[in-house]
């Protein structure tokens, strides 16, 4: 089988790479907000150290992400200037042996560091955590022969994340779960955006941007919920 790799356009591929180094930056701060809540909560709650490995794992994907395509893009410039038939070698070789690792890499990480936020939101059922474990591990494997199987599973977990913090809000009409709900949703609709980019290459670039605007605003629903957690927790030592 064909490993399915998705590519940016070539005029936007150096800024594609910013976008990704951007997303590691503001998912690594959102993991640092994540661990200081914790600990202002005094380890009580053990959700935001889930939280924080969540993110992490999903800024390692990025990561990952990132090297991957720098190293493509350097690898066929460089060779570029040798020759056509060097040119299609080392393209297959980077195919074969990057790829499969680096974008494997990059399945398995975003995906794990979805899964962990979906099952500190729901944790009702074990043997459906299991389940859902399994059908990840799979995803994985079968994501490097289709990127529209990772970008569908990326989409069912987030929107079973958006789901929950919906119900959240409806309950606790406050602010900061209302930008985590719209978070959610507009990376679920990245995902979305993403599937078609086959037969539209161009709708790649608006992919990128709706996951960027995604993790900007729940980076800011973050710093709300840290500033609140300050601001009881001072009314609380007075």
């Amino acid at each position: 089988m064909v490993t399915e790799v998705m590519f940016a356009p070539d005029w936007f591929a150096s800024k594609d790479i910013f976008i990704h180094g951007f997303n590691v930056l503001v998912l690594l701060l959102i993991a640092a907000f994540s661990m200081r809540f914790y600990f202002l909560k005094k380890q009580e709650n053990k959700n935001y150290l889930f939280f924080a490995a969540s993110f992490i794992l999903l800024a390692i994907s990025f990561l990952w992400k990132m090297v991957t395509d720098l190293t493509v893009i350097y690898e066929i410039i460089k060779v570029k200037q040798v020759g056509i038939l060097d040119v299609t070698f080392k393209t297959i070789y980077t195919e074969k042996v990057l790829f499969v690792a680096g974008h494997l890499a990059h399945y398995l990480f975003l995906l794990l560091g979805l899964y962990i936020l979906y099952v500190v939101l729901n944790r009702k059922s074990t043997m459906n955590h299991l389940f859902i474990l399994y059908f990840i591990i799979i995803t994985t494997i079968f994501s490097n022969f289709s990127y529209f199987v990772f970008h569908l599973t990326a989409l069912v977990l987030l929107m079973g994340i958006a789901y929950r913090y919906y119900f959240i809000y409806k309950s606790n009409k406050r602010k900061s779960t209302k930008l985590l709900f719209t978070s959610f949703c507009v990376l679920a609709l990245s995902q979305v955006l993403f599937m078609p980019v086959k037969l539209y290459v161009n709708i790649y670039i608006v992919a990128q941007i709706a996951q960027l605007i995604g993790f900007l605003i729940l980076l800011i629903a973050f710093m709300m919920v840290m500033y609140n957690g300050k601001k009881k927790s001072r009314k609380h030592n007075k």
